[in-house]
């Protein structure tokens, strides 16, 4: 390799096709537009380069950085010019980026967001939804440099709320955009984070409230009823979502090894929560005595599997809409144990437990020896209420046909 001393500058149009030759060529190291107030430093390896605006004040050489080649296309480098000449004749920060427009930025975090393993997948489809079917369409060829709170306002927020869209659904697009933004602007993939002080808010000023669940309190009975008329497995699946109000993602990955007969015991590892944390629930008499009948029928690795694997987040979600009918979701099991449970009395701080709800400030120290056993007396008390529930069947709700 040649030092840097000796390699030479060479002027011309840049293209990307004129890069690609001249970084073949081992002695150029820099190629300057005669066009343009840009160069291209060619990187060692050739295959990247760094592009510098470059302009002269009170007789002094001056270079920018604009963001990097292959990145940042020689058509996206042009463009970005005058913009850049503006702001500095201005004295306004200037933007320093890998890439031109929003719709590349967004390819790029959607790319490392399907690479995280950390992700599930349920969260991967849902950013990779929100970028392809609504952020790319509506601001791909936007510049970053012109990214303003209003841009955001007339070609988002306004076609999304047209388009009649919930609020709660805009403002999970809206958070993907703004993730996106926080993490290149972070890794120093863009030097200015357009989008750091905005606010849904801004745009948005209707409250949302908490989606309601559809299944009341008073139909836990029927509930019960229509789910103990289930053939295996999705019977045990649902029953164990309405007994231990745990998430679906967690439910379709249990393993028979994360139960503890002897001491009466789940440790659902971190691996596997929404929480990333280990979430301990006591196992009463009646849990037991269904989760020990399914494990003569369940002979696998895990409690709910297909072909020996988990079942997807996809095919849980069909199980139970087919079994449902359509009339809850396994979220709705989840909020009706909730209600319930304020309905018999239960202690808040208990419920936010047994929920596995993450801690906030203060609720973090408040985490005592015997927290097990207070969970163990409440879920004894909402598993004979339910069992009160089901042989009652005074309820008012969703039928069972």
């Amino acid at each position: 390799m040649k030092s840097a001393a000796l390699m030479k500058s060479v002027a011309l149009a840049i293209t990307d096709a004129a890069v690609v030759r001249f970084a073949a060529d081992l002695t150029i190291g820099e190629l300057r537009d005669h066009r343009h107030p840009l160069a291209l430093r060619i990187h060692k390896n050739r295959d990247k380069g760094t592009w510098y605006l470059v302009r002269y004040e009170a007789g002094k050489k001056l270079r920018q950085r604009l963001g990097y080649w292959p990145a940042l296309k020689t058509k996206d480098a042009h463009s970005i010019v005058p913009e850049i000449l503006k702001k500095l004749a201005t004295g306004t920060d200037v933007q320093n980026s890998d890439f031109a427009t929003v719709g590349q930025l967004l390819t790029w975090y959607l790319g490392r967001i399907e690479r995280e393993s950390v992700k599930s997948d349920s969260r991967r489809k849902g950013v990779k939804c929100a970028i392809e079917k609504h952020l790319v369409p509506r601001l791909a060829n936007i510049k970053i440099t012109d990214l303003t709170k209003l841009v955001i306002d007339e070609r988002l927020m306004l076609p999304l709320q047209n388009a009649s869209l919930k609020p709660s659904t805009i403002r999970q697009y809206f958070a993907v955009l703004k993730r996106a933004f926080k993490s290149a602007n972070e890794l120093g993939l863009v030097s200015i984070n357009p989008m750091a002080t905005m606010r849904f808010g801004d745009h948005i000023q209707r409250r949302i409230e908490p989606k309601q669940g559809r299944l009341l309190v008073s139909d836990a009975g029927r509930t019960m009823a229509l789910i103990i008329g289930l053939s295996e497995p999705v019977k045990t699946m649902l029953l164990f979502m309405m007994m231990f109000a745990t998430r679906i993602g967690e439910t379709r990955k249990l393993k028979w090894c994360y139960f503890d007969f002897e001491v009466n015991q789940i440790t659902i590892p971190a691996a596997i929560t929404k929480t990333d944390s280990n979430h301990i629930m006591p196992i009463t008499k009646q849990a037991k005595a269904m989760l020990l009948a399914f494990r003569e029928l369940s002979q696998g690795e895990y409690l709910f599997e297909y072909n020996r694997k988990a079942y997807s987040h996809n095919d849980a979600q069909k199980l139970i809409r087919a079994a449902s009918a359509g009339k809850f979701s396994a979220h709705d099991l989840r909020k009706l144990a909730r209600s319930a449970w304020a309905t018999i009395g239960i202690d808040y701080w208990v419920g936010e437990r047994m929920l596995n709800h993450k801690q906030k400030g203060l609720d973090a120290v408040y985490i005592n020896a015997d927290a097990l056993e207070v969970k163990h007396v409440a879920l004894s008390q909402y598993h004979d209420w339910l069992n009160t529930s089901l042989n009652s069947l005074h309820n008012t709700g969703i039928d069972k046909t």
